[in-house]
């Protein structure tokens, strides 16, 4: 089943990098916008707008949050998106492995790195 987003946080990943993945990715629709420490487009994929929005700074200083805003996207959960973005950027690509809902372990997050893809506790 396909989750109704999906977000992953990079690693010391610039927001220019995302913009060019994403680029190369999708057919973007808009010219990104941005404020301080957020950008927001949208991009398209098999006739879907997806509102796309990277902000910078998610989780501690080091971490930029990519959130698809949109059930239309490639993948089918974070953790398949998280896959792509890493061989795509070559950063570190941290996500929720099963997708999130109210009833789930907040401390149920996947790792993607040069080092380890696996299950891992972020504190």
């Amino acid at each position: 089943m396909t989750q109704p987003d999906i977000e992953i946080y990079l690693l010391s990943c610039k927001t220019e990098s995302i913009l060019n993945w994403l680029n190369s990715r999708f057919t973007v629709i808009n010219e990104p916008k941005q404020n301080a420490k957020s950008t927001y487009v949208t991009v398209q994929h098999k006739s879907h707008e997806i509102k796309v929005v990277i902000l910078e700074e998610a989780a501690g200083k080091k971490f930029t949050s990519v959130w698809f805003d949109s059930s239309h996207t490639p993948w089918e959960n974070d953790v398949e998106c998280a896959k792509e973005v890493f061989l795509s950027l070559n950063c570190e690509v941290r996500c929720i492995h099963s997708g999130w809902s109210e009833e789930d372990n907040p401390d149920d997050w996947w790792v993607i790195n040069n080092f380890k893809e696996g299950p891992f506790i972020w504190k």
